[in-house]
């Protein structure tokens, strides 16, 4: 079917729009996902829905600009940004300006002051190579990948911390008002965030694990089995001492080995000194398979690009991958 430049209309979601965005992004990537999964991806509160859509005159979908927005860190500053997914256009779009108009229509729409201090997202280097380039999209970093075999092997820590599974709101508020000033540009992961981000999606059953020593929890790992691998989705950690990381890692081949995996996956960038016990333990930090990059586009002088690649906490968590 053609479509001609001037039948498109460009507009913002309104509620009702679901489905046919939906149905859009099942037709585009060969997926059956579910409007309650959609509505889980893309919450109405407390940040509202963030997507601009280029439709034909009967409704349907051409072309979809959608972000999640998310508060962030940046120093002592919180700024809202928002992590692009979901982005596509239809085939008898493409070649056109259909999506690219679409983007600029979202930029003009979102963009600061008032909306988005930035967006980020995750294209692959060959997608963004061939056409990502033309959003303007800044390249920050290529994406923090590490792997390990699941080993069986003693821990260093066992009679110091003791590793519970189960999520407490109060005490991962309470380890992210401890953790938080490590992370000098990062998504709040206090408990609100991790209750959309890990309770609330259904269909996925993801293993919540926190450290903890005399009452009080020193680090939280997020993970799941996937394709065989165990996908270490989330880390807080307060800094205070290495050994509840290693705590979590010996846990998490527990885990690993009750759900019938047989390494384990992780991204983890902008914690230098979990990054240096993570490797005493046996991870090896490799190019990621999917060869990914963290882009951003900034709207405002405060989302300090340099800034973010210093020092941009990074987690699977921060995509929608996991």
């Amino acid at each position: 079917m053609e479509v001609s430049a001037g039948t498109v209309e460009y507009r913002a979601y309104r509620p009702g729009d679901e489905r046919a965005i939906n149905d859009g992004f099942n037709e585009v990537f060969g997926q059956a996902r579910s409007l309650e999964e959609w509505r889980w991806k893309f919450p109405e509160r407390p940040e509202g829905r963030w997507i601009m859509l280029a439709l034909d005159p009967g409704g349907r979908v051409l072309a979809h600009y959608g972000a999640v927005a998310v508060q962030v860190r940046f120093g002592g500053a919180q700024l809202r940004g928002a992590q692009v997914v979901d982005a596509y256009s239809r085939s008898e779009v493409r070649g056109t300006r259909v999506f690219s108009t679409c983007y600029q229509r979202f930029v003009g729409s979102f963009g600061a002051p008032g909306g988005l201090s930035f967006i980020f997202g995750f294209p692959g280097r060959r997608h963004y190579e061939m056409g990502f380039k033309v959003l303007n999209y800044v390249p920050i970093t290529s994406v923090p990948y590490w792997v390990r075999p699941v080993r069986r092997r003693r821990s260093l820590s066992a009679w110091r911390y003791g590793v519970g599974e189960g999520f407490e709101a109060a005490a991962a508020d309470d380890l992210w008002r401890r953790a938080g000033e490590r992370y000098d540009v990062a998504a709040v992961r206090d408990a609100g965030w991790l209750q959309r981000r890990y309770l609330g999606r259904p269909g996925v059953e993801y293993v919540h694990l926190a450290a903890t020593r005399r009452g009080r929890t020193h680090a939280r790992a997020v993970a799941r089995a996937q394709d065989g691998i165990l996908r270490w989705a989330e880390l807080v950690w307060d800094g205070e001492d290495e050994r509840a990381l290693d705590a979590l890692d010996v846990a998490l081949d527990r885990v690993a080995r009750r759900l019938s995996c047989a390494s384990l996956e992780l991204w983890l960038g902008g914690d230098p000194a979990a990054e240096r016990a993570l490797e005493r333990f046996g991870w090896e930090r490799r190019p990621c398979p999917l060869d990914m990059l963290l882009v951003t586009v900034p709207f405002e002088e405060r989302a300090d690009m340099e800034r973010m690649r210093r020092s941009f906490y990074l987690t699977m968590g921060d995509s929608d991958l996991v």
